[in-house]
């Protein structure tokens, strides 16, 4: 398996901001080192994980931030129970980054909403074999540049398809 380049860098330097990253099949997965959690009764950090290709470029800050989203923890007992980032991952300006996804257990976190909801993220559907979208993929990339550059998709608004 490849690994982006200059990965080992890339972790000691996040190591020395504290956080504990490893990269394993594309698959980041971020803690708080357990220095940084001895104010904490339970001194176990929740770890998050991101999802992105070998030379897709990653932000120490954005680690940082998704590191520290998951470990939130209400003084009555709730908690973030897992964090995840989506591809579109990158640093946000009210400490929460963009494209994270948490699973929380006794409270909201209202900054993890966001006001970027949807900036750079789309999914479609397609009952094609990979075969099938090859064939045709110059097609669909013409069409997917409508939909993320152009404002050209067509948003079903009712629950039954178009």
């Amino acid at each position: 398996m490849q690994q982006p380049k200059n990965l080992k860098r890339l972790l000691r330097a996040l190591s020395r901001q504290g956080l504990d990253v490893s990269y394993d099949n594309k698959v980041y997965s971020i803690c708080l080192n357990s220095s940084l959690n001895e104010h904490w009764q339970d001194a176990s950090a929740t770890t998050a994980e991101v999802l992105l290709p070998e030379d897709f470029p990653v932000e120490a800050k954005a680690l940082k931030q998704l590191a520290n989203l998951a470990n939130v923890r209400h003084p009555q007992g709730g908690c973030v129970c897992r964090a995840w980032a989506t591809p579109d991952f990158h640093p946000g300006d009210a400490g929460v980054a963009i494209g994270s996804i948490v699973q929380t257990a006794g409270m909201v976190i209202p900054a993890a909403t966001g006001s970027d909801i949807n900036c750079g993220m789309r999914l479609h559907v397609a009952d094609l074999s990979i075969e099938q979208f090859l064939s045709q993929r110059d097609r669909f990339v013409e069409l997917l540049k409508g939909d993320y550059f152009f404002g050209t998709r067509d948003v079903s608004l009712t629950s039954t398809p178009t």
